[in-house]
């Protein structure tokens, strides 16, 4: 009775052999503030601190609320198609005048500008908005305005933590700021950082040193931690199962591997005797459509999935030709000195997050 090799088994060796090999390793890196501004409670919204020492965020009572916008426009130490696994946001807390209060850290929706306007003094009560400052009314002073006033942003907060005194403080990493920064990365036409609030009743009002305090080493510092993509990373478009559906219960199981091509064959012999085979690693690369390549192919004592056959006692069988019309269709020609298989193959399985598509 002929054993039938099913798209199941080929779509989990496939799976478990790409996952498996040379995964990259974690990088870190540090980036500072690349605008920020306070966003003064004013019905006219003329009032921002562009340039200011400082940020402000909480009720001050009497004046208003503040809320304070930053933004890391500049993320080029995270290359592109990086993972990001955990992200920090630094703040230093510089004057406070009310007990604890929870910082909230949103993201924002909408783009916003920092303009040249700077505040006197400790700066808690603003300056004249300057052009294209962001101000409680504005994104960018005085052509444009926030959908809602106060800053446009998600309606869950990103990440909280708890300030109190003067000092340095961490936003830890959540998944929702893991998720902002990897929205930011794979699209950066949409960062435009986060606003952060604090309570906005009673006097809740802290102050935080922003990227244009003279103590630079003090202001805002985004901490990400990601996965960069390995250079030897495939796309695997080509991977998987191939068969062709005239060839009952044969087929070629294709693994794309940063050392390079390795395809299976599992089938017959004319007498109905199963024949497996395995290539030799070749780096093939991006086939190009029509172009031919080949691969030698080595047989040894049959195994089973549990008990291979050790690489050491592979033996020659004969060659592998592969000529792909693109990635979901190829002809495969098999060939030694006592048989010859040729194939219209199709892709039935292919591997997750490949690029292939059926055109």
């Amino acid at each position: 009775m002929k054993k039938v090799f099913t798209s199941t088994h080929a779509y989990w060796l496939t799976v478990i052999a790409l996952a498996s090999v040379n995964p990259a390793a974690a990088d870190e890196t540090l980036i500072e503030a690349s605008r920020d501004n306070t966003l003064y409670e004013s019905t006219a919204g003329t009032l921002s601190n562009g340039s200011g020492d400082y940020l402000f965020v909480g009720s001050t009572g009497s004046n208003g609320v503040r809320r304070a916008v930053i933004a890391f426009d500049d993320l080029s130490t995270i290359p592109a198609g990086s993972t990001i696994d955990s992200v920090r946001l630094h703040l230093q807390l510089s004057r406070e005048v009310s007990s604890a209060t929870t910082l909230s850290v949103w993201r924002l929706v909408s783009d916003w500008g920092e303009g040249t306007s700077d505040a006197e003094g400790q700066e808690g009560a603003g300056a004249p908005a300057a052009e294209d400052d962001a101000t409680w009314i504005h994104t960018f002073y005085d052509t444009q305005s926030w959908l809602s006033a106060g800053g446009d942003f998600m309606a869950a907060a990103s990440a909280e933590l708890v300030v109190d005194a003067v000092g340095s403080y961490t936003v830890e990493t959540t998944e929702a700021l893991v998720n902002d920064v990897q929205e930011w990365l794979d699209n950066p036409e949409m960062n435009f950082g986060w606003i952060l609030t604090a309570g906005e009743s009673g006097t809740t009002a802290k102050r935080f040193n922003s990227r244009e305090n003279p103590n630079s080493a003090m202001g805002p510092v985004l901490e990400v931690s990601f996965t960069a993509p390995s250079e030897d990373d495939r796309d695997n478009n080509w991977s998987g199962l191939w068969y062709d559906p005239t060839l009952n219960g044969e087929g070629y199981l294709i693994y794309d591997t940063p050392s390079g091509w390795v395809v299976y064959f599992f089938g017959y012999t004319p007498d109905q005797e199963q024949l497996w085979l395995i290539s030799e690693t070749k780096d093939i690369g991006d086939p190009v459509p029509g172009q031919s390549y080949s691969l030698q192919m080595k047989v040894g004592t049959p195994g089973t999935f549990n008990d291979p056959t050790p690489p050491d006692q592979l033996v020659d069988w004969g060659s592998l030709q592969m000529n792909f019309d693109d990635c979901n269709k190829g002809f495969f020609v098999l060939e030694s000195t006592t048989l010859l298989k040729l194939s219209d193959g199709v892709k039935i399985v292919g591997v997750d997050d490949s690029l292939c598509v059926d055109e």
